[in-house]
């Protein structure tokens, strides 16, 4: 113990709980120069017991219970069951007569322009519209496209029954009827779906009221067809009217096709093109399609009475009464407006091929795609449902208070009888006196 080495070495070997005689004594001075007592020898005991017991110990430390295993929360596995439901339902043949939905084929022209789903979602929505049409047995099916909302999104497919579907339950007559089945804005069928996987709904018949109603209103699509449509002036109906009322502007405000391949008929009904016949145009070149000529409204324009066509003449108009001024209609096959469309392109496809898109300034997310070669073409609607803005959005305001008739005469109103007006006042000061006693 003489060597100092040797005795520093004693004073710092642990016990148990891995103090030492040296750390405590550390410890304790450090303690005793840090609270500065006024007897430190006195409490050099005390504080020595207090250190010593605060000291860590490795036996008295519990160990907390590992957390409970509980069982990973599993999603829903019902995409699973109808994702696996259409890969079956994929491999059946389509009924005859039936064209079947080309979205396969147009998603590589579409990929081509940037406008394209994934190729997961666009083979989804493949199988989900070959089944709506063996479903619903209708004629032809194409993807419309998708219009995005607050809480949810609508996939919309564009139909043509075989047969006129069954004619709504009568309503209200209305100051201007709706275009029958087949004809207008209601010559096709709308479906839309919240899930490529779930059941398609049919929106109704679109409305002349409707149509003037929507364009007047600017509202988010919420995903709910059954929503109440908030707005003023009022909207006649709930989301899934406002919604078929949108596509039908979009519709017939955005489809496009290259100017040989459809022509009118006598009757003016669209048509494919014979290129054969006298005045057929020549089928364009990819930089041909470049220009706004080479582009034709597929449909009919929508008036501002919310038809395609004016209404008939009454029967029993008067002889001496002037026509009355009807908008002139908008045929279709019209050639579109430089000022509404960016042409873009040629791109290469591949194997000589060149796709042109034309996307429109005035409902951005609406485009429309064209090859020269083989001559195809496809549209697509990617977006909110609403045309470009004219201006900041203001509230239409109120109508005016109705005034009083200028013509009308003045009428004096008769006062009451003195009789009548003492025993009404009578009456209500007994009935307040019979309420305070019973008070």
């Amino acid at each position: 113990m003489s060597d100092k080495a040797e005795a520093v070495s004693f004073l710092q070997r642990p016990n148990e709980k891995g103090v030492s005689v040296y750390s405590h004594l550390t410890d304790v001075l450090a303690t005793i120069l840090a609270s500065n007592p006024a007897d430190a020898l006195g409490a050099f005991e005390a504080l020595s017991a207090k250190v010593k017991s605060s000291s860590f110990d490795p036996a008295a430390v519990t160990v907390p219970p590992p957390p409970p295993t509980t069982a990973p929360e599993v999603p829903d596995s019902g995409w699973l069951e109808r994702d696996a439901a259409l890969l079956k339902s994929g491999s059946e043949d389509e009924a005859d007569g039936q064209i079947p939905p080309s979205l396969l084929d147009d998603a590589r022209l579409l990929d081509a322009a940037g406008a394209s789903l994934s190729p997961e979602e666009t083979y989804r929505a493949h199988l989900s519209l070959c089944a709506l049409q063996r479903t619903a047995k209708l004629q032809s099916v194409r993807f419309f496209g998708k219009i995005l909302g607050t809480a949810a999104d609508y996939y919309v497919a564009e139909a043509r029954r075989a047969e006129p579907p069954e004619p709504p339950e009568a309503s209200e007559p209305s100051a201007t009827p709706a275009e029958e089945y087949g004809s207008g804005c209601n010559a096709l069928s709308y479906f839309v779906t919240p899930e490529l996987g779930g059941t398609w709904e049919e929106l109704p018949s679109v409305t002349p009221e409707a149509i003037v109603a929507a364009s007047r209103t600017r509202k988010f699509f919420t995903g709910s067809l059954d929503a109440d449509v908030c707005c003023f002036p009022p909207f006649p109906g709930t989301e899934r009217h406002y919604l078929r009322a949108q596509l039908a502007r979009i519709a017939h405000g955005t489809t496009l096709c290259p100017s040989h391949k459809y022509a009118l008929s006598p009757e003016g009904a669209v048509e494919p093109a014979d290129p054969e016949a006298e005045g057929a145009l020549p089928p364009p070149t990819s930089s041909q399609l470049c220009e706004p000529a080479s582009w034709r409204h597929k449909n009919m324009g929508i008036l501002a009475i919310g038809r395609c066509t004016n209404l008939p003449s009454p029967e029993e108009a008067e002889a001496d009464a002037p026509p009355p001024q009807l908008e002139p209609e908008k045929p279709a096959l019209l050639p579109i407006e430089a000022s509404d469309w960016a042409l873009v392109g040629p791109a290469a496809l591949g194997g000589g091929a060149a796709v042109v898109w034309s996307r429109s300034l005035r409902w951005p997310g609406a485009i429309a795609v064209s090859e020269a070669k083989e001559g195809r073409y496809a549209n697509l609607y990617l977006g909110y449902g609403h045309p470009v803005a004219a201006g900041p959005m203001s509230p239409s305001p109120p109508p005016p208070i109705e005034g009083d008739d200028p013509t009308a005469e003045p009428v004096e109103a008769e006062d009451m009888p003195l009789d009548d007006e003492n025993a009404a006042v009578r009456e209500a000061a007994e009935a307040a006196l019979r309420a305070g006693a019973e008070e």
